[in-house]
């Protein structure tokens, strides 16, 4: 807590990391509930009924939901580890923080772009269908 809130100019961008976090908790909040919701009817749901390609495309949806949230809280812990335990000079440090942080909105944003292609499958959007039908 020291290293993110200290009279520096890391504090500044530790809080708006901490509203674009918080904003993107927010945004995709729907698509949290959906994958929880596929979690629990994938388990009490006959086999019977679940196809291969509703398996595969289900997982893939859950797995790609949580990318987003582990790339952004890695990317928190970057900074802290760059900066106390490499011995490059600070200019490094701060180059290897910005493209880390590049990498993380570019991995983000692909995430988002294979979450809709994955929730536009055909299997997935009979699921969709089907607990519009529940509820």
């Amino acid at each position: 807590m020291n290293f993110y809130f200290a009279p520096l100019w890391r504090t500044l961008f530790t809080v708006l990391y901490f509203l674009f976090f918080g904003y993107f908790v927010l945004f995709y909040f729907d698509y949290i509930i959906l994958g929880v919701r596929f979690i629990y009817y994938t388990l009490t749901l006959p086999t019977t009924q679940l196809t291969l390609d509703y398996l595969f495309w289900g997982a893939s949806y859950v797995v790609l939901l949580v990318i987003p949230f582990s790339v952004s809280i890695y990317t928190l812990i970057i900074p802290f580890e760059l900066m106390k335990k490499l011995d490059w000079t600070r200019n490094q440090k701060i180059a290897i923080a910005l493209i880390a942080a590049l990498a993380a909105i570019d991995l983000i944003i692909l995430s988002d772009i294979l979450i809709h292609i994955s929730e536009n499958q055909p299997s997935i959007v009979r699921f969709l269908q089907t607990i519009k039908l529940i509820e």
